[in-house]
């Protein structure tokens, strides 16, 4: 029998119907999907340890931690230095110095690595400014000024005769010579000077850091404002002693110096540690005469240290 056009409606919307029940029962609710953690897979997003290094930071340079005075030995292992051009506002800063005041002097020196400088650490430990040996500071700082300024504007120069000037780059300048006396005791591991006395006691000392130094004389400043005993003695030896700025504190600083009941043989120790350091601690601007003779020259720039980030010739500048 024919089917009537009204039965073959009928029957294609019981098969649309259909359709739309089973479609119905294959989709998935939101609520039963399971998600699975994913911690572990990499995002889009997301940049590898390696890629987010000091280095490629846009607008900071690296510094070869291996160019520094200290070789980067006392830094942690796989330290890294990177410095920016400083800027106008820095610039007017630096411009007020005053070569007189040497407590304003350091904190002038130190406002710059607080800004143009940054150290990092392999580890992702917290890592400071306050972290840069005292004997990296000024290599670090003509980094920056080199960076800053712009080539023949600007020249770092000494006075090498009544008539002739030499003009100086960081690299130019032997900072310190590591003496074999206390080299010897030095513990790569640690990044420190081991001593371990005959007696049995072990002492451990450092180069001093910006952050212990800037600590110290902050210290003092409070100290004599409040009129306040100062352990002069201890203090000759504590930027070697203090190993690192973090924890310190009055508190910190006062168990320090308890802890200071040092024995003959150790005092004498510090001493000639301190006494070395002194003594290799001599900057020297070495470069070769027109003879090809090799010189050297104590370091003292003609300007000063502001001549380190002003242009030399200012009225060159003039029309």
């Amino acid at each position: 029998m024919a089917k009537s056009e009204e039965q073959k409606l009928q029957e294609f919307v019981e098969n649309q119907e259909e359709k739309v029940k089973n479609a119905g029962k294959a989709s998935v609710s939101v609520s039963e999907v399971k998600i699975e953690n994913t911690d572990d897979i990499p995002k889009p997003w997301e940049k590898k340890p390696d890629e987010i290094s000091a280095r490629n930071q846009i607008g900071w340079q690296q510094i070869p931690i291996n160019d520094l005075p200290t070789k980067g030995m006392f830094y942690p292992e796989g330290a890294e230095i990177v410095i920016r051009s400083a800027v106008g506002e820095e610039i007017r800063h630096w411009s007020t110095l005053n070569e007189t005041d040497l407590s304003a002097t350091d904190d002038m020196l130190n406002y710059i690595l607080e800004r143009c400088v940054q150290i990092k650490f392999a580890d992702k430990s917290l890592s400071s400014w306050r972290d840069i040996k005292e004997v990296d500071r000024f290599y670090i700082l003509l980094a920056v000024s080199e960076l800053t300024m712009i080539e023949g504007e600007h020249k770092l120069q000494i006075k090498v005769s009544e008539k002739e000037k030499l003009t100086v780059k960081k690299d130019m300048i032997d900072f310190i010579n590591f003496d074999d006396r206390i080299m010897r005791f030095y513990n790569a591991k640690e990044r420190l000077f081991v001593l371990r006395f005959k007696s049995g006691p072990t002492m451990k000392l450092s180069i001093p850091s910006v952050g212990v130094t800037n600590w110290l004389k902050n210290y003092v400043i409070r100290q004599r404002q409040t009129q306040q005993p100062i352990d002069e003695d201890f203090l000759t030896y504590a930027p070697f002693v203090i190993t690192d700025w973090r924890g310190l504190s009055d508190d910190s600083y006062s168990k320090y110096v308890e802890d200071s009941n040092w024995s003959l043989s150790e005092v004498s120790v510090l001493n000639e540690v301190k006494n070395i350091f002194l003594e290799t601690i001599n900057p020297q601007v070495k470069y070769t005469d027109e003879n090809g003779g090799e010189r050297s020259l104590p370091l003292n720039f003609q300007g000063g240290l502001k001549s380190i980030f002003l242009i030399s010739d200012p009225f060159g500048e003039l029309v």
